[in-house]
């Protein structure tokens, strides 16, 4: 592994509700220097070595949201299924991300935050391990490490004890290892 992990060996798959809406995403993906930025739908143009990120529009609806999560989820290629997938908000307050996390997502960032702030949050999502929970009811990264409520909180949906535990390390260099846990 590199001494330092970028985002320039990485691509930023944008969902948008509408062309203004990418426009100013792909803007964004430039700044954070993703190594190419595309529109979702142009996954398999990417080069082989590049590791996909997803970033999701905050504008994009809930039921489609979801759809996408699912079937990103859903397939068998790990490039796919183990990619972060991100939904990029306005701004606070910061409760708005316990249900992008509950649906799934890797990580929400807000882009009233700094350039550097939203860099580090998803360049935090490479070179280390990250959990996914596989079960019934849920195939996505462990919900627990990213809910900034109360263990108390009403927001918070117990989870059911069947599932499996998977380790999860992307490297831009080496690709997306997974491996169940016993």
């Amino acid at each position: 592994m590199s001494a330092t992990i970028t985002l320039t060996d990485c691509a930023a798959l944008i969902f948008a509700p509408d062309g203004r809406s990418f426009d100013n995403m792909a803007e964004l993906s430039h700044r954070m220097k993703f190594g190419h930025v595309l529109e979702y739908t142009k996954l398999n143009a990417l080069p082989d070595k590049a590791l996909p990120f997803f970033l999701i529009h905050y504008g994009v609806i809930d039921p489609l949201k979801q759809r996408l999560l699912r079937g990103l989820r859903a397939t068998d290629e790990p490039l796919r299924k183990y990619a972060p997938i991100i939904c990029i908000i306005p701004q606070g307050p910061r409760h708005q991300m316990v249900p992008q996390v509950e649906m799934g997502f890797d990580d929400v960032v807000f882009l009233s935050d700094t350039i550097e702030q939203i860099s580090k949050t998803l360049t935090d999502q490479l070179g280390r391990e990250v959990l996914y929970i596989d079960s019934p009811h849920y195939f996505g990264p462990d919900r627990r490490r990213l809910e900034r409520v109360s263990r108390g909180d009403p927001r918070r949906v117990p989870g059911g004890t069947e599932h499996r535990r998977i380790r999860v390390l992307r490297d831009p260099q080496q690709g997306i290892q997974a491996n169940y846990l016993n």
